[in-house]
Protein backbone atom coordinates (compact mmCIF):
# COMPACT_ATOMS: atom_id res chain seq x y z
CA UNK A 1 0.00 0.00 0.00
CA UNK A 2 0.93 3.32 -0.88
CA UNK A 3 2.97 4.99 1.81
CA UNK A 4 0.88 8.51 1.90
CA UNK A 5 -2.59 6.25 2.18
CA UNK A 6 -0.95 4.32 5.45
CA UNK A 7 -0.10 7.48 7.35
CA UNK A 8 -4.05 9.58 6.00
CA UNK A 9 -5.83 6.23 7.07
CA UNK A 10 -3.40 6.15 10.39
CA UNK A 11 -2.96 10.10 11.09
CA UNK A 12 -6.65 10.84 10.25
CA UNK A 13 -8.75 7.77 11.37
CA UNK A 14 -9.21 9.07 15.46
CA UNK A 15 -10.36 12.60 13.95
CA UNK A 16 -12.43 11.16 11.57
CA UNK A 17 -14.35 8.52 13.99
CA UNK A 18 -14.42 10.95 16.91
CA UNK A 19 -15.70 13.68 14.60
CA UNK A 20 -18.59 11.49 13.30
CA UNK A 21 -18.95 10.32 17.17
CA UNK A 22 -19.65 13.75 18.03
CA UNK A 23 -22.63 14.25 15.84
CA UNK A 24 -24.34 11.48 16.91
CA UNK A 25 -23.84 12.39 20.25
CA UNK A 26 -24.92 15.85 19.81
CA UNK A 27 -27.86 15.04 17.72
CA UNK A 28 -29.00 12.64 20.32
CA UNK A 29 -28.67 13.89 23.41
CA UNK A 30 -28.57 17.72 22.59
CA UNK A 31 -31.67 17.11 20.23
CA UNK A 32 -31.89 19.06 16.20
CA UNK A 33 -32.73 22.16 17.51
CA UNK A 34 -29.58 22.32 19.40
CA UNK A 35 -27.15 20.59 16.77
CA UNK A 36 -28.93 23.57 14.04
CA UNK A 37 -27.61 25.86 15.82
CA UNK A 38 -24.20 24.53 16.51
CA UNK A 39 -24.04 24.05 12.64
CA UNK A 40 -24.83 27.05 11.45
CA UNK A 41 -22.68 28.85 13.95
CA UNK A 42 -19.36 26.62 12.80
CA UNK A 43 -20.30 26.72 9.05
CA UNK A 44 -20.68 30.75 9.28
CA UNK A 45 -17.26 30.74 11.57
CA UNK A 46 -15.49 28.61 8.86
CA UNK A 47 -17.22 30.85 5.56
CA UNK A 48 -15.08 33.70 7.39
CA UNK A 49 -11.83 32.22 8.08
CA UNK A 50 -12.01 30.62 4.95
CA UNK A 51 -12.40 34.12 3.43
CA UNK A 52 -10.05 36.11 5.60
CA UNK A 53 -6.95 33.36 6.30
CA UNK A 54 -7.25 30.35 3.47
CA UNK A 55 -4.91 32.34 1.17
CA UNK A 56 -2.29 33.07 4.21
CA UNK A 57 -2.85 29.15 5.01
CA UNK A 58 -1.95 27.38 1.40
CA UNK A 59 0.81 30.50 1.11
CA UNK A 60 2.40 29.18 4.29
CA UNK A 61 2.56 25.36 2.80
CA UNK A 62 3.69 26.76 -0.67
CA UNK A 63 6.86 29.22 0.33
CA UNK A 64 7.79 27.25 3.19
CA UNK A 65 8.49 23.54 1.68
CA UNK A 66 11.28 24.91 -0.37
CA UNK A 67 12.96 26.88 2.43
CA UNK A 68 15.28 25.83 4.89
CA UNK A 69 13.98 26.06 8.57
CA UNK A 70 16.05 28.92 9.72
CA UNK A 71 13.26 31.01 8.30
CA UNK A 72 12.10 33.26 10.96
CA UNK A 73 11.88 36.73 9.24
CA UNK A 74 9.25 34.77 6.73
CA UNK A 75 7.73 32.97 9.51
CA UNK A 76 7.22 36.14 11.68
CA UNK A 77 5.41 37.47 8.70
CA UNK A 78 2.97 35.04 8.27
CA UNK A 79 2.58 34.50 12.00
CA UNK A 80 1.38 38.53 11.84
CA UNK A 81 -0.65 38.17 8.72
CA UNK A 82 -2.37 34.99 11.24
CA UNK A 83 -2.66 38.42 13.86
CA UNK A 84 -4.29 40.59 11.60
CA UNK A 85 -6.25 37.63 9.83
CA UNK A 86 -7.78 36.49 13.35
CA UNK A 87 -8.66 40.14 14.64
CA UNK A 88 -10.73 40.78 11.52
CA UNK A 89 -12.58 37.50 11.49
CA UNK A 90 -13.08 37.61 15.03
CA UNK A 91 -14.61 41.13 14.47
CA UNK A 92 -17.14 40.25 11.69
CA UNK A 93 -17.97 36.69 13.38
CA UNK A 94 -19.19 38.65 16.36
CA UNK A 95 -21.28 41.31 14.95
CA UNK A 96 -22.61 38.41 12.92
CA UNK A 97 -23.05 36.88 16.13
CA UNK A 98 -25.05 39.47 17.48
CA UNK A 99 -26.94 40.80 14.28
CA UNK A 100 -28.16 37.44 12.69
CA UNK A 101 -27.71 34.98 15.35
CA UNK A 102 -28.99 37.27 19.05
CA UNK A 103 -25.92 35.80 20.78
CA UNK A 104 -26.15 35.92 24.16
CA UNK A 105 -22.62 37.96 25.94
CA UNK A 106 -21.30 34.23 26.89
CA UNK A 107 -22.36 32.65 23.67
CA UNK A 108 -20.64 35.57 21.68
CA UNK A 109 -17.39 35.00 23.35
CA UNK A 110 -17.23 31.54 22.46
CA UNK A 111 -17.71 31.62 19.55
CA UNK A 112 -15.19 34.62 19.18
CA UNK A 113 -12.27 32.42 20.86
CA UNK A 114 -13.27 29.69 18.44
CA UNK A 115 -12.62 32.10 15.91
CA UNK A 116 -9.63 33.59 17.12
CA UNK A 117 -8.02 30.21 17.89
CA UNK A 118 -8.77 28.41 15.04
CA UNK A 119 -6.26 30.87 13.00
CA UNK A 120 -3.33 29.76 15.25
CA UNK A 121 -4.53 26.07 14.91
CA UNK A 122 -4.56 26.03 10.79
CA UNK A 123 -1.07 28.56 11.30
CA UNK A 124 0.76 25.37 13.06
CA UNK A 125 -0.50 22.97 11.00
CA UNK A 126 0.35 24.21 7.70
CA UNK A 127 3.47 24.47 8.86
CA UNK A 128 3.83 21.17 9.95
CA UNK A 129 1.96 20.45 6.47
CA UNK A 130 4.88 22.65 5.08
CA UNK A 131 7.65 20.57 6.10
CA UNK A 132 5.76 17.29 5.95
CA UNK A 133 5.39 16.37 9.89
CA UNK A 134 2.82 13.81 9.52
CA UNK A 135 2.90 12.52 12.44
CA UNK A 136 3.12 15.56 14.03
CA UNK A 137 0.15 16.60 11.93
CA UNK A 138 -1.64 13.85 13.25
CA UNK A 139 -1.27 14.30 17.16
CA UNK A 140 -2.45 17.82 16.53
CA UNK A 141 -5.70 16.90 15.39
CA UNK A 142 -5.98 13.79 16.93
CA UNK A 143 -5.62 15.77 20.35
CA UNK A 144 -8.10 18.33 18.87
CA UNK A 145 -10.48 16.20 18.79
CA UNK A 146 -10.13 13.72 21.51
CA UNK A 147 -10.15 16.93 23.95
CA UNK A 148 -13.41 17.79 21.98
CA UNK A 149 -14.95 14.19 22.85
CA UNK A 150 -13.72 14.43 26.31
CA UNK A 151 -15.62 17.80 27.26
CA UNK A 152 -19.02 17.09 25.24
CA UNK A 153 -19.15 13.60 27.27
CA UNK A 154 -18.15 15.45 30.83
CA UNK A 155 -20.61 18.52 29.88
CA UNK A 156 -23.59 15.51 28.83
CA UNK A 157 -23.22 13.25 31.59
CA UNK A 158 -21.29 15.22 34.26
CA UNK A 159 -22.93 18.86 34.68
CA UNK A 160 -25.84 17.98 32.39
CA UNK A 161 -25.32 20.67 29.75
CA UNK A 162 -27.73 20.32 26.85
CA UNK A 163 -26.73 23.26 24.19
CA UNK A 164 -25.28 24.01 21.30
CA UNK A 165 -23.01 25.96 23.40
CA UNK A 166 -21.41 22.97 25.10
CA UNK A 167 -20.55 22.03 21.12
CA UNK A 168 -18.47 25.21 20.76
CA UNK A 169 -17.05 25.05 24.34
CA UNK A 170 -15.65 21.64 23.64
CA UNK A 171 -14.19 23.27 20.06
CA UNK A 172 -12.79 25.92 22.28
CA UNK A 173 -10.74 23.86 24.43
CA UNK A 174 -9.48 21.48 22.40
CA UNK A 175 -8.11 24.27 20.61
CA UNK A 176 -6.47 25.92 23.24
CA UNK A 177 -5.26 22.42 24.42
CA UNK A 178 -3.46 21.37 21.51
CA UNK A 179 -2.02 24.91 20.65
CA UNK A 180 -0.43 24.69 24.36
CA UNK A 181 0.67 21.03 23.53
CA UNK A 182 2.09 22.34 20.17
CA UNK A 183 3.88 24.98 22.06
CA UNK A 184 5.42 22.10 24.25
CA UNK A 185 6.31 20.00 21.87
CA UNK A 186 7.57 21.57 18.71
CA UNK A 187 10.56 20.84 16.47
CA UNK A 188 13.74 23.15 17.46
CA UNK A 189 13.92 25.45 14.23
CA UNK A 190 10.52 24.29 12.88
CA UNK A 191 8.94 27.54 14.07
CA UNK A 192 10.88 30.54 14.26
CA UNK A 193 8.55 33.65 14.96
CA UNK A 194 9.47 37.32 16.93
CA UNK A 195 6.60 38.52 18.47
CA UNK A 196 8.65 41.27 19.71
CA UNK A 197 8.63 43.24 15.83
CA UNK A 198 6.76 43.54 13.51
CA UNK A 199 7.34 42.41 10.33
CA UNK A 200 4.93 43.57 7.66
CA UNK A 201 5.76 43.85 4.48
CA UNK A 202 3.65 44.88 1.51
CA UNK A 203 5.12 43.88 -0.93
CA UNK A 204 5.27 40.32 0.35
CA UNK A 205 1.77 40.61 1.51
CA UNK A 206 0.51 40.93 -2.20
CA UNK A 207 2.71 37.55 -3.46
CA UNK A 208 0.91 36.09 -0.94
CA UNK A 209 -2.88 36.80 -1.86
CA UNK A 210 -1.85 36.53 -5.44
CA UNK A 211 -0.62 32.50 -4.56
CA UNK A 212 -3.34 32.27 -2.54
CA UNK A 213 -6.66 34.23 -3.01
CA UNK A 214 -7.90 32.28 -6.02
CA UNK A 215 -7.37 28.46 -3.73
CA UNK A 216 -9.07 30.57 -1.00
CA UNK A 217 -12.52 31.73 -2.90
CA UNK A 218 -12.75 28.99 -4.56
CA UNK A 219 -12.93 27.06 -1.16
CA UNK A 220 -15.17 29.50 0.16
CA UNK A 221 -17.65 29.17 -2.48
CA UNK A 222 -17.37 25.35 -2.15
CA UNK A 223 -18.43 25.92 1.88
CA UNK A 224 -20.84 27.41 0.75
CA UNK A 225 -22.60 24.90 -1.19
CA UNK A 226 -22.28 23.02 1.70
CA UNK A 227 -23.93 25.92 4.44
CA UNK A 228 -26.48 26.80 1.77
CA UNK A 229 -29.24 24.55 2.33
CA UNK A 230 -28.83 24.88 5.83
CA UNK A 231 -29.60 28.54 6.00
CA UNK A 232 -32.02 28.33 3.87
CA UNK A 233 -33.88 25.41 5.67
CA UNK A 234 -34.10 27.08 9.19
CA UNK A 235 -35.09 30.34 7.71
CA UNK A 236 -38.40 28.57 6.27
CA UNK A 237 -38.85 25.55 8.71
CA UNK A 238 -36.66 25.79 11.69
CA UNK A 239 -33.81 24.96 13.27
CA UNK A 240 -35.25 21.44 14.21
CA UNK A 241 -35.63 20.05 10.72
CA UNK A 242 -32.11 22.10 9.85
CA UNK A 243 -30.75 20.02 12.42
CA UNK A 244 -31.60 16.68 11.22
CA UNK A 245 -31.02 17.81 8.15
CA UNK A 246 -27.51 18.93 8.66
CA UNK A 247 -26.26 15.75 10.69
CA UNK A 248 -27.29 13.69 8.24
CA UNK A 249 -25.39 15.39 5.78
CA UNK A 250 -22.49 16.13 7.65
CA UNK A 251 -22.14 12.47 8.51
CA UNK A 252 -22.71 11.34 5.01
CA UNK A 253 -20.16 13.82 3.95
CA UNK A 254 -17.73 12.90 6.56
CA UNK A 255 -17.72 9.58 5.63
CA UNK A 256 -17.29 9.85 2.20
CA UNK A 257 -14.64 12.10 2.40
CA UNK A 258 -12.71 9.90 4.66
CA UNK A 259 -13.20 6.80 2.26
CA UNK A 260 -12.48 8.29 -0.84
CA UNK A 261 -9.44 10.94 -0.32
CA UNK A 262 -7.02 7.82 0.16
CA UNK A 263 -7.80 6.99 -3.98
CA UNK A 264 -7.08 10.94 -4.65
CA UNK A 265 -3.82 11.27 -2.44
CA UNK A 266 -2.40 8.08 -3.68
CA UNK A 267 -2.92 9.46 -7.40
CA UNK A 268 -1.45 13.36 -6.49
CA UNK A 269 2.33 11.73 -7.54
CA UNK A 270 1.55 9.89 -10.53
CA UNK A 271 -0.58 12.64 -12.00
CA UNK A 272 2.24 15.38 -11.12
CA UNK A 273 4.80 13.24 -12.98
CA UNK A 274 2.94 12.64 -15.73
CA UNK A 275 1.61 16.95 -15.68
CA UNK A 276 5.84 17.77 -15.63
CA UNK A 277 6.48 15.18 -18.53
CA UNK A 278 4.27 17.06 -20.36
CA UNK A 279 2.19 13.63 -21.36
CA UNK A 280 -1.18 15.04 -20.68
CA UNK A 281 -2.60 12.20 -22.16
CA UNK A 282 -1.04 10.00 -19.31
CA UNK A 283 -2.42 12.75 -16.54
CA UNK A 284 -5.79 12.28 -17.81
CA UNK A 285 -5.52 8.13 -18.01
CA UNK A 286 -3.72 8.20 -14.74
CA UNK A 287 -7.30 10.50 -13.70
CA UNK A 288 -9.54 8.55 -14.98
CA UNK A 289 -7.99 5.64 -13.35
CA UNK A 290 -8.54 6.95 -9.63
CA UNK A 291 -11.88 7.51 -11.01
CA UNK A 292 -12.30 3.86 -11.86
CA UNK A 293 -11.24 3.32 -7.89
CA UNK A 294 -13.42 6.08 -6.24
CA UNK A 295 -16.59 4.46 -8.35
CA UNK A 296 -15.62 1.34 -6.39
CA UNK A 297 -15.76 2.90 -2.79
CA UNK A 298 -18.98 4.23 -4.06
CA UNK A 299 -19.99 0.47 -4.92
CA UNK A 300 -18.75 -0.65 -1.50
CA UNK A 301 -20.13 2.12 1.00
CA UNK A 302 -23.84 2.31 -1.04
CA UNK A 303 -23.78 -1.47 -0.29
CA UNK A 304 -22.76 -0.52 3.08
CA UNK A 305 -24.87 2.10 3.74
CA UNK A 306 -28.04 0.67 2.26
CA UNK A 307 -27.99 -2.26 4.71
CA UNK A 308 -27.43 -0.51 7.82
CA UNK A 309 -29.20 2.71 6.85
CA UNK A 310 -32.29 2.41 8.75
CA UNK A 311 -30.56 1.47 11.99
CA UNK A 312 -28.40 4.66 11.23
CA UNK A 313 -31.20 6.51 10.89
CA UNK A 314 -33.94 6.22 13.20
CA UNK A 315 -31.67 3.95 15.83
CA UNK A 316 -28.60 5.85 16.10
CA UNK A 317 -29.38 9.20 15.04
CA UNK A 318 -33.12 9.41 15.88
CA UNK A 319 -33.87 11.09 13.04
CA UNK A 320 -36.87 9.25 11.33
CA UNK A 321 -38.25 12.01 9.43
CA UNK A 322 -34.98 11.70 7.66
CA UNK A 323 -35.41 7.88 6.18
CA UNK A 324 -36.76 9.09 2.98
CA UNK A 325 -34.73 7.73 -0.17
CA UNK A 326 -35.12 11.20 -1.26
CA UNK A 327 -33.44 13.04 1.18
CA UNK A 328 -30.55 9.94 1.99
CA UNK A 329 -29.73 8.69 -1.69
CA UNK A 330 -29.28 12.28 -3.74
CA UNK A 331 -27.29 13.40 -1.07
CA UNK A 332 -25.05 9.97 -0.91
CA UNK A 333 -24.76 10.37 -4.89
CA UNK A 334 -23.99 13.97 -4.33
CA UNK A 335 -21.17 13.30 -1.66
CA UNK A 336 -19.88 10.91 -3.84
CA UNK A 337 -19.91 13.24 -6.88
CA UNK A 338 -18.49 16.08 -5.66
CA UNK A 339 -15.52 13.51 -4.51
CA UNK A 340 -15.29 12.67 -8.22
CA UNK A 341 -15.14 16.53 -9.03
CA UNK A 342 -12.02 17.44 -7.18
CA UNK A 343 -10.00 14.70 -9.32
CA UNK A 344 -11.89 15.97 -12.46
CA UNK A 345 -10.37 19.33 -11.30
CA UNK A 346 -6.82 18.18 -10.95
CA UNK A 347 -6.06 19.45 -14.81
CA UNK A 348 -7.72 22.66 -14.39
CA UNK A 349 -5.40 23.13 -11.14
CA UNK A 350 -1.97 22.17 -12.74
CA UNK A 351 -2.19 24.78 -15.69
CA UNK A 352 -3.50 27.38 -13.58
CA UNK A 353 -6.88 27.81 -14.95
CA UNK A 354 -8.26 28.32 -11.37
CA UNK A 355 -10.44 31.28 -13.30
CA UNK A 356 -12.65 28.49 -14.77
CA UNK A 357 -12.76 26.53 -11.67
CA UNK A 358 -14.17 29.91 -9.71
CA UNK A 359 -16.51 30.95 -13.06
CA UNK A 360 -18.25 27.30 -12.56
CA UNK A 361 -18.59 26.90 -8.43
CA UNK A 362 -19.92 30.63 -8.53
CA UNK A 363 -22.42 29.50 -11.11
CA UNK A 364 -23.68 27.04 -8.93
CA UNK A 365 -23.78 28.46 -6.21
CA UNK A 366 -26.27 31.15 -7.38
CA UNK A 367 -27.74 28.24 -8.93
CA UNK A 368 -28.11 26.63 -5.71
CA UNK A 369 -29.19 29.46 -3.65
CA UNK A 370 -31.77 30.65 -5.96
CA UNK A 371 -32.99 26.85 -6.02
CA UNK A 372 -33.49 26.61 -2.18
CA UNK A 373 -34.75 29.65 -2.02
CA UNK A 374 -37.66 28.51 -4.46
CA UNK A 375 -38.48 25.09 -3.37
CA UNK A 376 -37.60 24.58 -0.03
CA UNK A 377 -40.53 26.28 1.43
CA UNK A 378 -43.00 23.64 -0.32
CA UNK A 379 -40.73 20.29 -0.33
CA UNK A 380 -38.59 21.44 2.38
CA UNK A 381 -35.80 19.12 3.08
CA UNK A 382 -36.24 17.10 0.07
CA UNK A 383 -35.95 19.72 -2.25
CA UNK A 384 -32.36 20.61 -0.84
CA UNK A 385 -31.21 16.96 -1.16
CA UNK A 386 -32.22 16.88 -4.51
CA UNK A 387 -30.59 20.40 -5.46
CA UNK A 388 -27.26 19.33 -3.52
CA UNK A 389 -27.72 16.28 -5.90
CA UNK A 390 -28.21 18.34 -9.37
CA UNK A 391 -25.65 21.34 -8.59
CA UNK A 392 -23.10 18.51 -8.15
CA UNK A 393 -23.64 16.55 -11.29
CA UNK A 394 -23.34 20.48 -13.12
CA UNK A 395 -20.37 21.22 -11.46
CA UNK A 396 -18.63 17.85 -12.53
CA UNK A 397 -20.38 18.19 -15.99
CA UNK A 398 -18.26 21.86 -16.05
CA UNK A 399 -15.15 20.43 -14.72
CA UNK A 400 -14.86 18.03 -17.94
CA UNK A 401 -15.72 20.75 -20.33
CA UNK A 402 -13.13 23.34 -18.87
CA UNK A 403 -10.80 21.15 -18.88
CA UNK A 404 -11.30 19.76 -21.52
CA UNK A 405 -11.47 23.06 -23.39
CA UNK A 406 -7.95 24.12 -21.30
CA UNK A 407 -6.46 21.07 -22.59
CA UNK A 408 -6.83 22.10 -26.27
CA UNK A 409 -5.46 25.59 -25.40
CA UNK A 410 -2.27 24.09 -24.20
CA UNK A 411 -2.14 21.79 -26.76
CA UNK A 412 -1.79 25.18 -28.87
CA UNK A 413 0.56 26.71 -26.91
Amino acid sequence: MNNEIIKYISGRFIPAIVSIAVIVIAIRFLGPVEYGRYSLLVYTVLLVITLSFHWVQVSICQFLSGMPRETNVVMSRFFDMTIFSAIISTVIVVMIGIWYFHLSVMELLLVAAFAFLNHFYLFHQAILQAYHKSVRTAILEGSDQLLIMIVVLAGLFLFHWRSSMLLLSSMVIGLAGVLILRSLIRVKGLLTVDMKHLYWDSRFSAKVVEFGYGVALWLFLSHLIMAIDRFVIMEYMGYKEAGMYSALKDIIFKAVAFASFPIYLSYQDKILISWNSRHREDTWTSIKEALSFEILIFIIFFIFFMVFKEWLIRDLLMIPKMDLWLIYLPMLLAAFIWQAALLLQRFLELSFKYAFMLLAIGLIVLLNLGLNIVLVPRYGAVASSLILLLTSLLYAGFIVVLSLVAAKRLSRE
